[in-house]
């Protein structure tokens, strides 16, 4: 009879681990999976989207500036000349100058089509100056010839302003001769007509891009015969610039693939944390107790790495700790410590003879 309760004791006793040992098995695996799985479609997210993705690396951009003006005069009726107009690069009788024309021509060029935005203007500076070699100013006045006029080019490779301008030259030099005159000052006077270009940059474009372009045409006042010099020298020149590092997307399809997998990746990465949560929280209540039992009988406890043994033994199940504290008091013999399972199962027993008394803890039991 014994033996039959013995053995019926013994065979619960295997069932009961076995039982606990598939649980821990189904969690683990499903603990792994969720891990895999969330590892899979977060990697797979994160490499489909970088895939969809085209990025153009930052590189040098070239651009060229050119300009050339060109002007002629217009005579008033005279006694001397046989045409009514005068090419550049001549002496002229100031007394003679009825108007001059100016033509302005600028001239744009990039290596890259490019959305650009230009505004410009054509001032006429009226500049009196000191004639000592100090050349101080004694008056200088702003006369807009043209107003700020806007311009711009899309998607183009160059692009050309031109502007003419008519100057009324009797207008300005009586200006220069009244101010002379009257305070009898030793001056200098000159018109100097400025034509400013201002390159800005579209928000479009993959750089950046302000410049400031000035050329002017300088006109002598107040003097018997005039040379007329120009100067647009600074604008001819070729520049560089840097394109920014570009990011575009490449592939749409690699790139809602992405986000679908990233989105999934995430879902299990919810369920995964939420298994760490709920196992965290198990663990907490279980280790608790097993730690308080150790620490507070550790000169009663021996750990060990063997398993009961609990074949052809008398198999007493003790439901709590204390009571196998009494049967250790009673036969004097130490009670041995051993981990089935790492936060999960642990068994306190006592071997005496044919005897084995034992008491199994759960993290399932601690409530």
């Amino acid at each position: 009879m014994n033996k039959r309760a013995n053995t019926n004791s013994s065979n619960d006793i295997q069932n009961q681990q076995n039982n606990s040992q598939n649980a821990y098995d189904r969690f683990k695996t499903k603990f792994i999976l969720f891990d895999l799985l969330m590892l899979l479609f977060i990697f797979s997210g994160i490499f489909l989207i970088r895939k969809s993705f085209l990025v153009i690396d930052s590189q040098n951009i070239t651009y060229k500036e050119s300009s050339n003006i060109n002007y002629n005069v217009k005579l008033k009726p005279n006694d001397f000349y046989e045409t009514e107009t005068l090419n550049k690069d001549m002496v002229y009788v100031a007394s003679l100058i009825d108007k001059i024309d100016a033509d302005f021509n600028y001239e744009f060029s990039i290596d890259k089509k490019s959305n650009i935005e230009f505004e410009y203007d054509i001032i006429g500076k009226l500049i009196i100056t000191d004639k000592s070699s100090e050349k101080k100013s004694f008056f200088e006045k702003d006369y807009i010839l043209l107003k700020k006029t806007k311009d711009k080019m899309n998607n183009q490779g160059e692009h050309r302003i031109t502007q003419k301008v008519s100057i009324d030259y009797d207008y300005y030099n009586n200006l220069a001769n009244k101010f002379r005159i009257k305070y009898g000052i030793d001056v200098d006077c000159k018109l100097v007509i400025y034509l400013n270009i201002y390159e800005k940059n579209n928000k479009n474009n993959s750089f950046n891009i302000n410049n400031n372009s000035v050329m002017s045409l300088s006109i002598p006042l107040s003097q018997k015969a005039i040379n007329i010099t120009m100067d647009y020298n600074e604008v001819n020149k070729t520049s560089k610039l840097v394109r920014n590092e570009e990011i575009k997307v490449d592939n749409y399809i690699k790139l809602i693939l992405g986000i679908i997998c990233l989105l999934i990746g995430i879902y299990f990465a919810y369920r995964y944390a939420r298994i760490l949560f709920k196992l965290r929280i198990k663990k907490s209540k279980y280790d608790k107790y097993i730690k308080r039992i150790l620490n507070e009988y550790d000169r009663l406890i021996v750990e060990t790495s063997t398993e009961p043994i609990i074949k052809n033994k008398e198999v007493i199940i003790i439901n709590k700790f204390q009571e196998l504290l009494d049967v250790r008091d009673n036969l004097r013999l130490p009670i041995k410590y051993y981990t089935v399972r790492k936060h999960e199962e642990s068994i306190f027993y006592i071997n005496h003879e044919e005897e084995i008394y034992l008491l199994t803890i759960r993290n399932t039991d601690i409530k």
